[in-house]
């Protein structure tokens, strides 16, 4: 043989034998992908559809968003709502009781609104963990606040950005958020960090995953932890009531002063805003009372502290009355309360939540799942009440200044360097869930599920002062009080004796000016507590009816239940000074059931596309339009207040 045909011939022997190895190869690894799939544990199916009640259709009209986990990386966000500032249709406040916010935000609650529609006193957007209504939140705002959610027990967010009341009820006319969790988690993931912020408000973070499937059935273990710190008041050169550095005003309140500010005679120029009429930030009959002046308390009397007239006093009017302390110098004491106050509370969060799914026979499968999240947070007020605008002081308290001071000085002072006003409070979050999955014949499916939820939060607010409590403490005898409502009338009352003497010409920056049995005297204390349930049943069964020239109509069908049991109370105790407790309390319950139907009729698709001389006589390829009728809630038996009218 010619050796040229000879090595043709062996190269052509040689690579048809590759070919075949590789397709030996390539068959053997098919084989083994077949039995490893075989092999894979089946885990029973969730199908959650956010805007639609029938699997396998989409919300008609706005199509809905979903957020995930690469979301909360891309924007570094460590919460949902720091996640939902990216959206340009949501509203969120400052997160963790920003100071320029009023009630419930000091217990750290941060506040989602879509395209602001929420009021405050009702919702108008439905917030939803895996297709179940979770009730209003925080105190009375009845707003909605998904950060209870531990982040690392998310899946997807799905979003649906438009009303949806036809589907889910009124309070959804603004439009759904869903939180999807994880399911069917199959490994373990650990993470930590720590994110650095302006103000001092670092933040620290862990979580630990943890998910197993096996034939038929999956558990998921998720766990969270945040650190927040507070944010200082001095963060923002514009958190003031001084807005002249603007071109503005300087709206600082008289009373916001260390030390005190005195005056002489209740004038116009010294009251709670410090606004002389048409005189600008003017106070002339204002003294500043010098850095440094007063003593520590002195417990003599067996406690009680100085007595007599005078025999107490440090401040001499002959050579204090000058000058450098009135004029435009008698309000050089007056500073920025919010600079002794947080701008954001602090946080701390743990949460966790579980979910469960077994197949129990071969048409019928359980699921299961729990969520539990506590937020706790603590904040620094500036308190109003703890500004003493314009205070008379009686002559014989111990205090009063000597030298020939007149008899008319009134004391405009700022308590909080004392008794600071520092509010405590927590949200807990608990759901627990269960249900059936069932498959019907003719492709049909059915859901029952049973869900329980509880939302309870509480605020406690102390050291902020009673201003009835404070005269008293200097020494003036307290006029009846008149009934009103259900707190009865309180009769002429003066302080006890044991009690000292309130000392309000001292500076507090620098000495202990009065006995904190004095200042537990003019302290109040509050507390809210607040609790919304709510127990939904329901089932619901959906699949395809008939087909069509666009598509095959699906229908759907159900029925549910709803009892909401909502608490909320308001004691207010006014301890020594007042004696009686005022306890308004708000319970309410409401039930609701209600059954439901949605058909979805496809009109134009791919499947009766036709092309015209202009291009496509329906939808392009891809596209489906279709119509989708939902029958109203019908509501049985309402009794209801406040945000709950709108569930």
């Amino acid at each position: 043989m010619n050796p040229k045909t000879a090595k043709l011939t062996t190269l052509l022997g040689t690579a048809s034998f590759l070919t075949m190895a590789n397709a030996i190869a390539a068959q053997a690894q098919q084989v083994a992908q077949a039995q490893m799939a075989q092999a894979q544990p089946e885990v029973p199916e969730q199908v959650l559809i956010t805007g639609s009640l029938i699997r396998g259709t989409v919300a008609v009209g706005v199509p809905v968003t979903n957020l995930g986990a690469q979301d909360f990386k891309t924007t570094g966000a460590l919460s949902t709502a720091d996640l939902f500032r990216s959206i340009p249709e949501f509203n969120v406040n400052v997160g963790g009781g920003a100071g320029t916010v009023a009630a419930g935000r000091a217990e750290g609650g941060t506040r989602v609104n879509l395209r602001q529609l929420d009021t405050g006193s009702a919702p108008r957007n439905l917030m939803m963990i895996d297709g179940l209504r979770f009730p209003p939140q925080d105190q009375g705002l009845c707003q909605i606040e998904p950060d209870i959610i531990p982040v690392v027990a998310i899946d997807r967010i799905d979003l649906l950005l438009d009303g949806a009341s036809a589907t889910y009820g009124s309070d959804a006319i603004g439009g759904v958020f869903n939180v999807i969790l994880k399911r069917a988690y199959d490994g373990a993931v650990t993470t930590g960090g720590f994110k650095n912020g302006a103000g001092g408000n670092n933040q620290y973070f862990a979580s630990q995953l943890w998910g197993r499937t096996w034939d038929g059935g999956d558990i998921t273990l998720s766990y969270e932890w945040r650190n927040q710190a507070a944010i200082n008041g001095t963060i923002n050169k514009r958190y003031t009531f001084d807005f002249s550095p603007f071109g503005l005003d300087n709206r600082t309140p008289i009373g916001s002063s260390i030390p005190g500010t005195i005056s002489t005679g209740a004038t116009a120029s010294v009251d709670n805003t410090n606004y002389p009429a048409n005189s600008g930030h003017n106070c002339t009959n204002c003294f500043a009372i010098p850095a440094g002046t007063g003593r520590a308390f002195n417990a003599i009397n067996g406690g009680v502290g100085p007595t007599a007239p005078f025999s107490g006093s440090t401040l001499n009017w002959a050579t204090f009355n000058v000058a450098g302390n009135s004029g435009t110098n008698g309000t050089r004491n007056e500073f920025n309360p919010y600079s002794i106050a947080d701008y954001t509370s602090a946080l701390q969060f743990t949460g966790g939540a579980v979910t469960v799914d077994q197949r129990l026979t071969k048409n019928i499968s359980f699921y299961g799942e729990g969520l539990y999240g506590m937020r706790r947070s603590q904040v620094k007020n500036n308190n109003n009440t703890n500004q003493l605008g314009s205070l008379g002081v009686p002559t014989y308290n111990p205090y009063y200044p000597t030298g020939g001071a007149p008899t008319n000085l009134r004391v405009a002072y700022h308590m909080s360097i004392e008794s600071p006003s520092i509010s405590d409070g927590n949200e807990l979050s608990l759901r627990y869930q269960g249900g059936l999955n069932i498959d019907l014949p003719s492709g049909w499916a059915a859901q029952a599920s049973y869900s329980v939820t509880r939302d309870q939060n509480f605020l406690v607010t102390t050291g902020t002062v009673n201003k009835g409590a404070v005269s008293a403490a200097l020494g003036w005898t307290m006029p009846v009080s008149p009934a009103s409502g259900t707190k009865p009338a309180i009769a002429t009352w003066t302080k006890p004796g044991t009690i000292p003497y309130l000392n309000l010409f001292c500076d507090a920056r620098t000495i202990q000016c009065n006995s904190p049995t004095t200042l537990g005297y003019i302290n109040n204390y509050s507390r809210n507590d607040e609790v919304f349930q709510l127990n939904e049943k329901s089932i619901k069964a959906d699949g395809p009816l008939f087909d069509l020239p666009g598509g095959t109509v699906k229908a759907a069908i159900g029925a549910n239940y709803i009892t909401n049991h909502y608490y909320d109370s308001v004691p207010l105790e006014e301890p020594n000074a007042n004696t009686t407790v005022n306890l308004p309390v708000d319970v309410q319950n409401r039930s609701v059931w209600a059954t439901f139907a949605q058909v979805n009729i496809p009109v134009f698709s791919d499947m009766n596309a036709s092309r015209g001389s202009g291009g496509w006589s329906s939808k392009p390829p891809g596209v489906t339009t279709s119509t989708a009728i939902s029958a109203a809630p019908a509501i049985r038996r309402s009794a209801s207040t406040g945000c709950l009218s709108t569930i």
